[in-house]
């Protein structure tokens, strides 16, 4: 009895240690798709669609699956910057361990047109 007790804190404790590991690379991915869609739409002279486009390619291709699910990016143009927002939540592995709520940004200055 006391065997299958040290097991099943054993195995709690294992999951709960792949979940931060899990819940860290999906912050690192998001982290790298608001970065990369702020700089695409500040390379395509403030494209919001090329921003929100950029957005989901990352995302889908360094987060597929339910921990990508959660976690929206949106983009938006304030004055001469491209900035891309993401805000969710990351799912847990086990009911006991509450859902990961993050909320990033990425800045970058659009750039302007070469003169001729």
């Amino acid at each position: 009895m006391v065997g299958v007790v040290a097991i099943a804190i054993l195995m709690m404790v294992f999951i709960g240690a792949l979940n931060f590991v899990l819940d860290e690379y999906a912050k690192g991915a998001v982290h790298t798709a608001v970065d990369e869609a702020a700089a695409a739409g500040a390379t395509a002279d403030g494209s919001l669609s090329i921003c929100q486009a950029q957005a989901r390619q990352v995302q889908s291709t360094l987060l597929p699956g339910p921990f990508g699910h959660g976690v929206s990016v949106t983009c938006s143009e304030e004055g001469d910057e491209m900035v891309a927002s993401a805000a969710g939540a990351l799912p847990s592995l086990l009911p006991l361990v509450p859902a990961v709520h993050i909320t990033l940004i990425g800045i970058s200055i659009i750039a302007e047109a070469p003169t001729q």
